[in-house]
């Protein structure tokens, strides 16, 4: 079987960048800013990647949907992972917190997006404070920030503790509870990639979902496609 998320993950001091870096971290950045932002995303959309958070919406397909020539835009990374007994996503977070970003900078790139959110179910301060340690790594390493790899691409990305909600595991409910509201489904439409986080274009996608763009984009779509279904291609953790 083949493994993506969950092959290095348990090497020890895997959290830090030293020993990502190591095991060929952040690796995708470079061939992503190789490519257009219009060529990363159809490679996203031509592998098949379904949501991974319950959906399984197509992703590609999401992001094409944001509104043309509408900016700032915004990506807003599922952390919420408040179904009973799931713990897939925090695994992740836990074990692996520069998959998570890399694929967010790969993601944002492809969106034309400068500004991304990590949304945490509220009982996650924990894994908030592992993620923040990560990206104050990132940042001083310059793959966050302004012009970054030398790319002329500008990324920054924060974390949001919520207030322990299920509903918020909901997209729009999400997104009002990342701006202070409070945390209830919106009426749709319009929907988030029209008019989402502060009514600008955003894309939301679940923890899962953003950490396999990575391989994505380092292997390639036709690669990723051999594995898994016609339907619902690769693995699924």
């Amino acid at each position: 079987m083949t493994q993506i998320l969950l092959k290095d993950i348990e090497v020890e001091g895997l959290t830090t960048l030293k020993v990502y870096e190591k095991l060929g971290g952040y690796r995708s950045l470079k061939k992503a800013f190789s490519m257009k932002p219009d060529e990363v995303l159809n490679e996203v959309k031509n592998s098949g990647l379904r949501g991974r958070g319950g959906a399984g919406f197509p992703t590609g397909l999401k992001w094409s949907f944001l509104a043309k020539d509408s900016f700032p835009r915004y990506f807003a990374c599922n952390a919420d992972e408040s179904e009973p007994g799931t713990c897939k996503d925090r695994l992740l977070l836990e074990k692996n917190p520069h998959l998570l970003i890399e694929g967010l900078i790969v993601s944002s790139y492809a969106c034309l997006i400068e500004t991304g959110y990590i949304y945490f179910r509220g009982e996650f301060q924990d894994v908030a404070d592992l993620m923040d340690e990560a990206i104050a790594e990132a940042y001083k390493k310059g793959y966050l920030g302004k012009n970054i790899l030398g790319s002329g691409f500008n990324f920054d990305l924060h974390t949001h503790l919520g207030a322990g909600a299920y509903i918020c595991g909901e997209e729009s409910a999400l997104l009002n509870s990342l701006t202070g509201m409070r945390g209830e489904p919106r009426s749709k439409p319009p929907f988030p990639a029209v008019q989402g986080l502060y009514d600008k274009p955003t894309v939301i996608n679940n923890v899962e979902t953003v950490c396999v763009v990575p391989w994505i984009v380092n292997e390639g779509s036709e690669a990723y496609k051999k594995i898994g279904t016609e339907k619902s291609t690769v693995t699924k953790l």
